[in-house]
Parts: C-alpha cells; sequence; structure tokens
C-alpha cells in the first residue's frame, strides 16, 4: 500500500483547489494511505474530503515569527519546530509525495523528509529549486503569460496525478449538523431556509484593488432586494467588518452582517442554502462552489478568472472589457476599476444565472446593447476535452487571442497529457467554443492563420537546430573530445536561446513556448556535462514538438472557423 502525502501550505482556497487533485491521487492509487499538509486554514477544508487518510498541520508561520525575533530562545523554538516536523515525515515514511506548493520552504522540507518519489517543487542535490513534471513546469510557467492560458488551477493541479476519469467539482462534506447550525442561524434571523429567496455577498478580498466597490454591492442589494424580495447576508472574517459598515451607509437594513460569525462548516452550509454568492476573488468564492452554490465572481483588478475563477457548472465571472487579459502587475488602473462595474449590469448576470447557467448554451446568449458594451460576462461549463470552460455570455466576433487562447489549450492538452484521445475531443471543443462566438471574416481567419502559423514554424525550426547542436555536443563528450570546443558549443546554445527570446518578443504569441523552454533550462540538475547535454536536447526537442503542435491546432481551429462562417 502506497504512503501519499500531498502539501498544499497557501491558503484556504487553494486547498479548496487542491481537492480535485486529491481524488485523482484517490483514483491512481486506491489503496493509498492519502495524507495532506496544509496550515490550519485549511484543516476544517482537508478534514471533509472523503479520500484523505490523515491531517498533517504545517506552522510555518509560527516559525518564521521565531526567527525574526532577535531571541536566540526563539531561534531554538523555530529549530525544534522544524526539526519535529521533519521527524514526523521521515517517520510516515512516504513514498510519493505531490508538491502543489512552489516555495523554497516547501521543496527543503521535502528533500529533508527523504521522500523517494516528489511531483512538483523539490530540491535538487546540489541545493536548488527544481520542478519536476510537465504539469508543475506548465502551472509554474503560465503565470507569466496568463493572456494565453485557458485551463483552470484546478484542471492544471489534478493534471499532475494521472487517473482514469477527470475529477468535475471541489469537494467539501457537509454533515447534518452542519446544516442544522446554517438553519438555526437563519432563523435566528428572521429566515425560512427552505422558502426565503437567500443571497450571500463577500465584500472582501486578499487585496483592495481586488475588492469591487462597497457602493456598488450595496446598490446590488437593493437591486436584489427589490425585483427578488432577497434576504442577504454578508459574510466574511472579523477584521471586513469595516467593508460592511461602509455598505450600510449605502443600504441601510438591507443586508445582515455576519462577519466572523461563522465557522468554515457553517458558512459552507449557509452558501449550500442560498440561491447565489456574489463576490470578490476570495476563498468564499470555492467554498460556494464546492457545496454546489451558484457563484456571480466580480473580477476586479489583477485577476484572471480563467486560472483561479470558481471551478464547476453554472457559474459567471463579470469583468470590466479590458485590451489584455490576467495582467498582473500594480497599476493605478486597478483603483479605478473598482468602481467601473454597475449594480445593474452585474444584475444581468445574476439573472443570466437564474435563468439556469448550467445548461448555457449559445441559444441564450443575449446581443451586446449600450449597458454591455464595456462588460464582459463568462459563463462555466464543462468543454468536451474534460476540462472546465468559461463561455462568452455576449455574444461577439472571436478576437484573436481567443483564436490563439483555444489553439494553446488543445495543444497543451495533447502534448502534456499521457494516452490521450486528442483529435476528436479536440474539434468538439473549438467547435464548441466557436459556436459561442461570431465568426470573424474569412479574410481575418487566413491571416491569422497564416501569421502564426508562420511564427511557430519558424520557431520549430529554430528548436530543431538546438537538438540538432546538442547531438553534435553529446556525440563530442561521449568521443571525449575538446573541452574547449565542448564549451564553444554551449556558448552557440546561449547565443540561440537569446536569439529565441527576443524572436518571441516580436512574437508575442510565441512567448509561452519560450518562457517554458527557458525555465526548464533553469532547471537543469546536476553537474555531468554529457547529463546536462541529453536534458538540454530533450528540451529543445519539446519545444519543437510543441511549436509543431501549434501550427496544426492554430490550421484545424481556423478550418473550424471558416467551416461556420455565417453567410448573410
Amino acid at each position: 500500500m502506497p504512503r501519499v502525502l500531498i502539501v498544499q501550505t497557501t491558503r484556504m482556497g487553494d486547498t479548496l483547489q487542491t481537492s480535485p487533485l486529491i481524488r485523482q491521487a484517490r483514483r491512481a492509487w486506491p489503496d493509498a494511505h492519502i495524507t495532506v499538509m496544509v496550515r490550519g486554514m485549511g484543516r476544517a477544508i482537508v478534514e471533509r474530503h472523503p479520500d484523505v487518510d490523515e491531517v498533517i498541520l504545517y506552522n510555518e508561520d509560527d516559525m518564521f515569527l521565531h526567527m525574526q525575533s532577535q531571541d536566540s530562545e526563539r531561534y531554538l523554538e523555530a529549530y525544534r519546530l522544524a526539526r519535529n516536523l521533519v521527524a514526523r515525515l521521515r517517520a510516515e515514511r512516504f513514498d510519493i509525495a505531490v508538491n502543489v506548493t512552489h516555495s523554497l520552504a516547501s521543496a527543503m522540507l521535502l528533500k529533508m523528509a527523504e521522500i523517494p518519489r516528489v511531483i512538483g517543487a523539490h530540491l535538487s542535490d546540489d541545493g536548488y529549486l527544481v520542478l519536476r513534471g510537465g504539469w508543475p513546469t506548465y502551472f509554474f510557467t503560465s503565470v507569466y503569460s496568463r493572456e494565453f492560458n485557458d485551463l483552470n488551477l484546478c484542471d492544471i493541479t489534478r493534471h499532475f496525478v494521472p487517473a482514469p476519469e477527470p475529477c468535475r467539482e471541489l469537494i467539501l462534506r457537509l454533515t447534518p449538523e452542519d446544516l442544522d447550525s446554517a438553519d438555526a442561524l437563519l432563523r435566528e434571523h428572521g429566515v425560512d431556509p427552505t422558502r426565503d429567496f437567500i443571497v450571500c455577498m463577500q465584500l472582501g478580498a486578499s487585496e483592495s484593488i481586488k475588492r469591487w466597490s462597497e457602493e456598488r454591492f450595496a446598490e446590488l442589494a437593493r437591486l436584489l432586494r427589490d425585483r427578488h424580495n432577497a434576504r442577504i447576508f454578508l459574510v466574511g472574517v472579523q477584521n471586513e467588518a469595516p467593508l460592511g459598515e461602509v455598505f450600510a451607509r449605502f443600504a441601510p437594513d438591507t443586508a445582515t452582517p455576519l462577519f466572523g460569525k461563522t465557522t468554515l462548516p457553517q458558512l459552507a452550509a449557509l452558501l449550500a442554502r442560498s440561491r447565489f454568492l456574489v463576490t470578490n476573488d476570495t476563498g468564499t468564492m470555492h467554498i460556494a462552489a464546492a457545496v454546489k452554490c451558484p457563484v456571480v465572481l466580480v473580477s476586479v483588478g489583477p485577476v484572471h478568472y480563467r486560472e483561479t475563477g470558481p471551478f464547476g457548472e453554472g457559474h459567471c465571472a463579470v469583468e470590466w472589457r479590458r485590451p489584455w487579459a490576467g495582467r498582473s502587475d500594480i497599476s493605478r488602473a486597478w483603483e479605478e476599476e473598482r468602481t467601473l462595474l454597475r449594480a445593474a449590469q452585474v444584475s444581468r448576470a445574476v439573472e443570466l444565472l437564474l435563468a439556469g447557467a448550467r445548461d448555457f448554451s449559445p441559444a441564450r446568449q443575449v446581443r451586446e446593447d449600450d449597458e454591455l458594451k464595456q462588460v464582459d460576462i463568462q459563463i462555466t461549463r464543462f468543454a468536451p476535452d474534460g476540462c472546465l470552460e468559461y463561455y462568452p455570455a455576449i455574444r461577439r466576433e472571436m478576437g484573436e487571442m481567443d483564436f490563439l487562447r483555444a489553439a494553446y489549450r488543445a495543444m497543451w492538452l495533447e502534448h502534456l497529457t499521457e494516452n490521450r484521445e486528442t483529435e476528436r475531443g479536440d474539434v468538439d471543443a473549438m467547435e464548441t467554443l466557436v459556436s459561442f462566438f461570431e465568426a470573424p471574416t474569412p479574410d481575418t481567419v487566413h491571416q491569422w492563420v497564416d501569421l502564426h502559423r508562420g511564427a511557430f514554424g519558424e520557431m520549430a525550426a529554430r528548436a530543431e537546430s538546438g537538438r540538432a547542436l546538442c547531438d553534435r555536443l553529446i556525440l563530442h563528450l561521449e568521443n571525449r573530445g575538446s573541452m574547449i570546443e565542448a564549451r564553444d558549443m554551449a556558448r552557440e546554445l546561449t547565443r540561440l536561446d537569446e536569439a529565441l527570446r527576443v524572436f518571441a518578443e516580436v512574437h508575442h504569441g510565441c512567448r509561452p513556448l519560450a518562457t517554458m523552454a527557458r525555465f526548464e533550462r533553469d532547471n537543469l540538475e546536476g553537474m555531468d556535462p554529457l547529463r546536462l547535454a541529453r536534458t538540454t536536447r530533450d528540451i529543445y526537442a519539446a519545444m519543437a514538438e510543441r511549436a509543431t503542435l501549434m501550427t496544426q491546432k492554430i490550421e484545424l481551429l481556423g478550418n473550424i472557423l471558416k467551416r461556420t462562417r455565417t453567410v448573410p
């Protein structure tokens, strides 16, 4: 019976987003003893996952506070805490560790625990942070070109562990006692859990620039009360209570504040009793998705909802239209964006959700009007390729970035997924996505295909030249040739890498491939020149394969668009 450790030591929402990976681990190793290591805030979540056998608490905060204290006794206490945790992990004799936390601390911990097989972030023998596995590497590097990423974080991380079938939900098991506790709370406030129109709102977020303004939330609350006689509850932690006070100034006696007044299980049960949750990008959003409460995500600031939005069918994301996607820098524009979305616009998303977002189809899309001109609304469904997709609720013409994002999605799924049936699934997924757009003109599609097919073809050729140069270097090393000549070939590879980087900057659509290859080169392990040359050859070969696959996906999507173009 294998002993498996899954490491997720970040925030509560991230812990919930790891629940599909835990389910995949159970399917991959049915007889395994599965242990999950989390911070204290994630304990109640993993304890309610039926596939978890054991929980280990990770108290990194205590260790770091001791280390920052300038006190020798506290330094020793930090050492004792770390030593005891390492001893605990060693005593468990884990066979496999799956590290979803890409931190140096987690990698060092697993190295000291002497676990023989690590998937994800690990420490090399020479002391460097490295990532092992195609999907972990993609997960890490996708943040540098988020505008091209069309895969939800849950779909990315669940692929860390191959399994016979996908997990299509977040997992948080509620008990009858949890539901009874929420019902008692509702009745305490004069609300009938079976008859009243219950709505929850989460005003907080991890950063102020990710918060829709309290005034706009209040405007929406008044609309929901007037239209649906909604009973509204403001949920969150105690330190978010000041946000509720601002809300109350704009909408007095419209909502009941519950800041800090619910346990996590009670909050989950309250959301399970609610018609929907309106929220910023928060852990509460993932709790709602886990208990099948529809979510209206108001995407404000540096939030990439395609990656971190609610996982599951029947949710929606509302965002002010941007000329970019997934941008994560700090900008003054984010503060302005907090008030750009109006309550009436978010209300349109609410009405779409109430009409039944789980079976959303092109026939139910809305046409762009003056109110929606500057708004994007996306509805979640699982695509034919098995992964979550955000489909546009407002019918518009497909743009070039939509085109490239769809091609990248198909390419990564084929390239990184073992034993995947590709062609039919890709065609079905692309045809479904295209059905939610007005197809561009044939001339526009022809221009996109020619431009990007040429760019990726050139990138494949350059990567093949790198592979060929590595073959020469390998042969030279195997024959114990001059190290001076070997260094000259290594310098030639360095020049090629720089040329590829510049090429990707000029041909922006190629940047994700250059970024991943550069990261893989930086992740080389060991000092043996022959081993390094062979691994480098594999990196160039993989880059060439990805670029060639991109040309194929671009042609496939271009043909689908040409076939589905509606002729007036």
